[in-house]
């Protein structure tokens, strides 16, 4: 297990409630009231102190980063899994991490009525992810033409400490150190709360539909698609590939179109160049517009690069429809932020001749300019999702397993 476990309490009743890192929307048991959760940036959680009564606690911030990352290299992909925790403030005889801490207790969202000093991060997220990927880019080749990260969580943990004679871990009442100058750090009040915003539809007030772990919710009144951007949500488009067989799952998928520098990518007649395609397209399909196309779900990176590599390649928009999924459908588990960030590696996976990736890929830029939602069809066999139209397949259990990436 490597998500959290968050105990919080219902915004409408106050009643004590469990949430999974993973949960966005949260549905209270007693009141029944659903709400969606909503943050400007990343979620903010507090570690609990073992006996924080009389003790002027303040409250230490370590980055966390659990996903994946993608390294382009001149003979193909590479990838490497991580969840790491890095200490964000500046001051000696700090735990530079909490190791599996969190993981190994339950935490608490960051409150602007918590009681202690909150130590402001000294070190960027951007500086201290450039050190995990120098850390854990060291066994790879030399020749490494592009860095990404996929199925990001980020977010901030907050460890309590407090002073006396010496320095002391609060979450185990014990001594670590010497005492710092002036007994403590420089913090302020949280100026952060988790925002639980009702699961209604901002058009037409019905109830919005969905899982728990969606990042994507639904309207079946007004047929309108709803994604968080920032603290509140905003209509996405949502098209849907609808299959004539029974008993079809459908699965989520981003949709993106983008400028490109340094190569054409406008139109399905430039990718058939691009990736060299053994074929000769139509002059009425060789002006149509070009999209990328990759899981809406996380997926393990060998198979999420194999299912966008595959359906960027076959460019299946000209058959979508707008319509919502039916209602067995896979939920939206990765951002679009996230799918945006892999691009550029789905590219470096179809590009041909291989021997002018390593020329070509450090001077292109990949830039998106719009998205939307695709669900399409999969027949269920005993071991794997098959896309009807495509043949591709996604194997039930990384599927499954796909909640704790």
């Amino acid at each position: 297990m490597t998500t959290f476990r968050i105990d919080c309490q219902c915004p409408q009743c106050g009643a004590p409630a469990n949430l999974e890192e993973t949960d966005r929307l949260f549905a209270c048991p007693f009141c029944r009231v659903r709400s969606f959760l909503l943050t400007r940036d990343y979620f903010r959680y507090v570690l609990p102190a073992k006996n924080p009564a009389g003790k002027e606690l303040f409250y230490i911030p370590y980055w966390r980063f659990k996903g994946t990352l993608l390294f382009s290299l001149p003979a193909g992909n590479d990838h490497k899994f991580l969840d790491v925790n890095q200490c964000a403030a500046d001051a000696p005889g700090l735990p530079a991490t909490l190791g599996l801490r969190a993981q190994a207790m339950k935490l608490k969202f960051v409150s602007p009525d918590m009681e202690g000093r909150f130590i402001p991060p000294v070190h960027s997220f951007a500086e201290t992810f450039t050190a995990f990927q120098q850390r854990f880019g060291q066994a790879l080749p030399s020749s490494v033409l592009y860095r990404a990260h996929l199925g990001e969580s980020l977010g901030l943990l907050y460890s309590p400490f407090y002073a006396k004679d010496r320095l002391y871990d609060a979450v185990l009442d014990a001594p670590i150190g010497k005492a710092p100058p002036g007994n403590g750090f420089k913090g302020e009040k949280p100026g952060w709360k988790v925002n639980f915003v009702p699961a209604l539809c901002p058009d037409c007030g019905w109830d919005l539909e969905g899982q728990k772990t969606a990042l994507a919710l639904h309207c079946r009144n007004c047929a309108s698609s709803w994604y968080p951007s920032g603290e509140k949500l905003t209509r996405v488009e949502s098209h849907c590939l609808e299959g004539s067989e029974a008993d079809l799952a459908y699965l989520p998928f981003w949709q993106i179109t983008c400028e490109t520098s340094d190569i054409a990518l406008k139109t399905y007649g430039d990718l058939v160049k691009a990736a060299n395609l053994p074929m000769i397209v139509e002059a009425s399909r060789a002006g149509r517009e070009f999209r990328f196309w990759t899981p809406a779900f996380k997926l393990r990176a060998p198979a999420f690069l194999r299912m966008a590599e595959g359906l960027t390649l076959t460019q299946l928009q000209e058959r979508l429809a707008p319509a919502l999924p039916p209602k067995r459908h896979h939920p939206v588990t990765l951002p679009v932020e996230e799918a945006c960030e892999s691009l550029k590696v789905v590219l470096a996976g179809f590009l041909k001749p291989r021997r002018r990736v390593a020329e070509m890929l450090p001077r292109i830029a990949v830039q998106p300019t719009h998205f939307r939602l695709a669900y399409l069809p999969f027949r269920e066999d005993r071991h794997d999702f098959i896309q009807v139209e495509t043949g591709l397949a996604v194997n039930k259990n990384l599927l499954g397993l796909s909640g704790s990436l």
